[in-house]
């Protein structure tokens, strides 16, 4: 199939895009700005068109000249940007949302799959909380109230039900919990994550790492590897009821687990962390598990890495790739 795939390039899209061509469909990368770092050893391979996702007129264009069949929708301004310019970030997470769809429907393509967030969701209820920390499942409301981004996240899974409803466009949104990655630094995806990024990095670069407190916070933290598994599996099922799946690892893991498996993966990583919780800084509220028995039930999902075969990817992924370590 030709698939069309926005941010294709990026920390979770550069996974989707190698795992499509290695199943033998043809890519078309659609991204805003041509930096192939994550895929400098396969950027022959596909297709790649320049563009602003907020441009109707330039997915028309994409969807038309490479006869798009589906849509794998990850491009986005992420939490931090979007709230520093509101105005942006709900153009590039919502209305270029309902571009796509609407470039898909002109162009005949028969299914487009969103990557949503659980900043889509309400604010967590206590019972989903520590200690209980039972899994959200995707019956929980989705009003947020917390960020433009998750403000942007809610709207797009409406108007691609909407589309879904009014065109018979298959659709689904993928809700992932907290990913780590290769690249998924500070500068651009914000700080509430890159605690894992600094940990692994730091372990491949020879450097230590510490963290003052948090070491007993269980969180469930999903592989950018597993994201795109997730994406592709929505993209190429042959059908599937529901329109909404929650995405995550299948289970929780601490800080002191997530430093165990990244020492087990890195002989010599030193990692110091302080006990408690809240290593991120954003209260007890932050913290929660996904129920991923829907995508697993409809979308044949299954995560594979946890943190140590995650961490030991990542440093073969940065050898390949001569990525920058010191």
């Amino acid at each position: 199939m030709r698939i069309l795939v926005t941010g294709g390039l990026g920390v979770n899209g550069c996974w989707v895009t190698r795992d499509l061509l290695e199943m033998g469909h043809e890519p078309v990368v659609f991204d805003a700005r041509p930096d192939f770092t994550l895929l400098r050893d396969v950027m022959g391979e596909f297709a790649f068109v320049e563009g602003d996702v907020a441009s109707l007129e330039r997915l028309d264009a994409a969807c038309a000249e490479h006869r798009i069949e589906r849509v794998c929708h990850l491009a986005a301004v992420y939490p931090d940007a979007a709230d520093a310019d509101p105005a942006r970030g709900f153009a590039v997470n919502a209305l270029a949302t309902v571009y796509v769809l609407e470039a898909a429907r002109r162009a005949g393509a028969d299914r487009v799959v969103f990557t949503s967030s659980i900043g889509a969701l309400s604010p967590m209820t206590d019972e989903h909380l520590e200690p209980e920390m039972r899994p959200v499942d995707e019956t929980f409301p989705a009003y947020p109230t917390g960020s433009v981004y998750g403000a942007a996240k809610a709207a797009s899974e409406l108007m691609g039900i909407q589309y879904k409803r009014l065109y018979g466009i298959g659709f689904a949104a993928l809700r992932f919990a907290a990913i780590y990655g290769l690249g998924k630094g500070a500068e651009r995806h914000g700080s509430h994550n890159v605690i894992w990024t600094e940990m692994i990095e730091n372990a491949i670069a020879g450097r230590p790492t510490v963290v003052p407190r948090g070491g007993d916070q269980r969180l469930d933290l999903t592989y950018a590897r597993d994201v795109a598994r997730s994406v592709v599996l929505a993209c190429t099922a042959e059908r599937f009821e529901s329109s909404v799946f929650h995405i995550g690892s299948g289970r929780t893991y601490t800080l002191n687990d997530f430093a165990d498996g990244v020492r087990a993966a890195i002989p010599g990583a030193e990692i110091e962390v302080g006990p408690g919780l809240d290593p991120r800084g954003l209260g007890p509220r932050g913290y929660y598990a996904l129920d991923i028995s829907r995508a697993r039930r409809e979308l044949g999902y299954e995560p594979l890495y946890d943190p140590e075969k995650a961490a030991r990817d990542w440093a073969e992924w940065t050898e390949r790739l001569e990525l920058r370590r010191e």
